[in-house]
């Protein structure tokens, strides 16, 4: 190179994760996607819902790099070339359908040359509802992405693939050379490498098309012309909701006189209404069921979710629920139907730094895999509904369920064997009399980050006991939960391990995982490659590492598998990688598998998971009576 970094801004993503504890699979433990009440889901009626927290940058899609944002933009207002149903895997909710394209595209066999055809006659939203949407307005997306003022906190790193993308960014070149519309309805996209992924990656939001201005046909940008920092609130929609107010936007005046929709007030509300030049016959993706959504932003995560019960709030999109409302909600029978959990892609893990000894010996990083007792974690986390164990890196829904039964260090119950950890650890260099106890001093104060929030003291308390057993003594470092990940990638500082840090997709195939955390292009001051993989022996030696250090890479393992098409193949590339990062690499001690909890207020008889984007899928929510 995200994810979720994708860059430095993977660990925006990782932020998520910790926040919201998602991760990835197939289908819910707990309830079907039809719950609730009686009757059968209908349009119509309003959705309310609430949200802790604004959008981190202005709701614009070129700079969200948040699964909450992307969550609205993919419902609701924006249509891209590529997307996906808003359901689960066994739904087909991780197949990258057609959306504004009319098929899938055509690729050169060097996979180098991606060839859109588009849907004709779609249109904007209003006010601008008599424009086409044309090839020409993916490519303004695409240059308002690369370029450094609107594309901060972005993720423009995905494109850099695209032949001159990152030229144009610099300001070497007047366009991306890479991007073509030879007519109104082909896009043509040239690589300068193989990226299988490419249709994945014109599902992301940044990629949605932007209109023209039809008062000045010369802007570079469209109607995005002069809005580098508040795009979101003068969005004009693809999708079949718009903001409230859309129709009154006036681009035929200066960017700086032009008035914000109403439908978006940053820090109080959300309100998104029926897009009357959306035509239901050319999406096969999105139901739509609600007439309208209302959200309301911020509150206390107690009170909101009291509202969910007694029906004032259908949803709360960005909290999780407290553990006496998951406690009541799934031991009520009557309260069962309304607690929606289904695994994600994300997980938790602990990170070995593999230039400090000892964890420079594979030995004492499997004992490490031995020792730990993750179910025990899991349980101190809130129990079986926050998660699964996890054998292995990849989440299952990312690698077509290839490593379902995979677990190399499989233990009794997931709770540790001491007597495997003994036997990995007396065949290291660090244990002299071959006892099974590390006996070199490098193994005394180890130093140990962990998240100093409820319940990482407990979690690093338990990790701490479990090393004790193979003579590894920790010194834990509490650290609040966001600045865990700027100390964990911080590599000349030679952090030992990093505990429970988590990571989540951006979207549902595993090169969200296997770069950002395992290239060498996510080497610090990057993100999020904590283990030093492939890092250089002059890298190594500037940060300080003693001399002769070395650690192992995948950069080209990494590579043939981000090179190889969406199918079968790609899937066994990634699941192989996994296996050899688990058995022949080790740079991690995977620990959990995370759950999506969700609640919905007695109104709600229809709730889908959108499992690529790891959020509840709000155009799926319905109503009995369409709310009648």
């Amino acid at each position: 190179m995200r994810s979720r970094t994708l860059g430095v801004t993977a660990a925006l993503l990782a932020f998520a994760l910790v926040a919201a504890a998602c991760g990835g699979d197939t289908g819910s433990t707990t309830t079907e996607n039809t719950a609730g009440t009686s009757g059968a889901p209908a349009p119509g009626g309003t959705l309310r819902i609430a949200l802790v927290s604004d959008m981190s940058s202005a709701f614009d899609p070129q700079k969200e790099y948040y699964g909450v944002a992307w969550e609205y933009y993919r419902c609701c207002l924006l249509r891209t070339l590529m997307s996906y149903n808003g359901r689960t895997t066994d739904e087909g909710g991780g197949v990258v359908e057609p959306d504004l394209a009319s098929a899938d595209p055509e690729v050169s066999a060097d996979g180098l040359t991606w060839t859109f055809s588009i849907q004709p006659g779609l249109h904007y939203a209003p006010p601008v509802e008599d424009v086409e949407i044309t090839a020409q307005d993916f490519v303004r997306a695409m240059e308002r992405e690369a370029t450094p003022s609107a594309n901060v906190g972005g993720y423009p790193f995905y494109y850099s693939v695209i032949e001159g993308f990152d030229d144009y960014g610099a300001g070497k070149a007047d366009s991306i050379s890479g991007l073509s519309a030879p007519d109104d309805h082909t896009l043509v996209v040239k690589l300068t490498e193989p990226a299988g992924d490419m249709t994945w990656r014109f599902t992301m939001p940044a990629t949605a098309p932007i209109p023209p201005n039809p008062s000045d046909p010369k802007a570079v940008l469209g109607v995005a012309d002069g809005h580098t920092t508040n795009y979101g609130r003068f969005l004009v929609a693809t999708g079949p909701y718009m903001w409230e107010g859309t129709e009154a936007l006036d681009f035929s005046v200066p960017a700086s006189d032009q008035e914000a929709v109403s439908g978006y007030v940053p820090g109080r509300s959300m309100i998104l209404v029926r897009n009357p030049s959306y035509d239901p016959d050319t999406d096969g993706l999105r139901p739509a069921y609600p007439d309208r959504i209302e959200t309301t932003i911020g509150g206390d995560t107690a009170d909101l979710y009291n509202k969910v019960e007694t029906g004032d709030v259908d949803y709360v999109v960005d909290a999780h629920p407290p553990a006496n409302v998951l406690q009541e909600y799934s031991t009520n029978p009557d309260q069962q139907p309304y607690l929606h959990t289904y695994p994600t892609n994300g997980n938790y893990y602990i990170s070995m730094n593999l230039g400090v000894p000892p964890f420079d010996d594979i030995h004492v990083r499997k004992a490490l895999n031995w020792v730990f007792d993750k179910t025990g974690s899991i349980q101190l986390s809130g129990g079986a509904l926050t998660g699964s164990v996890e054998g292995h890196i990849f989440p299952d829904g990312l690698i077509n369920n290839e490593l379902k039964d995979y677990d190399p260090y499989a233990t009794e119950d997931g709770h540790g064997d001491l007597e495997k950890a003994k036997a990995e650890m007396a065949q290291s260099k660090y244990d002299s009399d071959g006892d099974g106890i590390c006996d070199d001093p490098v193994c005394q104060n180890v130093i140990t980050l962990g998240v100093q929030q409820d319940p990482g003291p407990r979690r690093m308390a338990l990790f701490t006991q479990n090393l004790k057993g193979i003579g590894i003594e920790v010194s834990p470092k509490a650290l609040d939960g966001p600045v865990i990940y700027s100390k964990c990638i911080s590599s000349p500082d030679k952090f030992a391990l990093c505990v429970y840090v988590g990571w989540i997709q951006d979207y549902a195939d595993a090169y969200t995982f296997g770069p950002p955390l395992f290239d060498s292009s996510s080497l610090y001051p990057a993100c999020c490659n904590y283990s030093l993989l492939g890092a250089s022996a002059k890298q190594l030696s500037d940060w300080g590492y003693a001399a002769g250090t070395a650690v192992p890479s995948v950069n080209d393992k990494l590579a043939e598998c981000a090179a190889l098409p969406t199918g079968d193949p790609r899937y066994t590339c990634w699941a192989n990688l996994d296996k050899f990062l688990m058995e022949d690499v080790v740079p991690w001690v995977p620990v959990t598998f995370s759950n999506e909890n969700d609640i919905t207020s007695t109104r709600v008889v229809n709730y889908s998971y959108d499992y690529s984007m790891g959020q509840a899928s709000l155009d799926s929510f319905a109503f009995a009576n369409g709310g009648a």
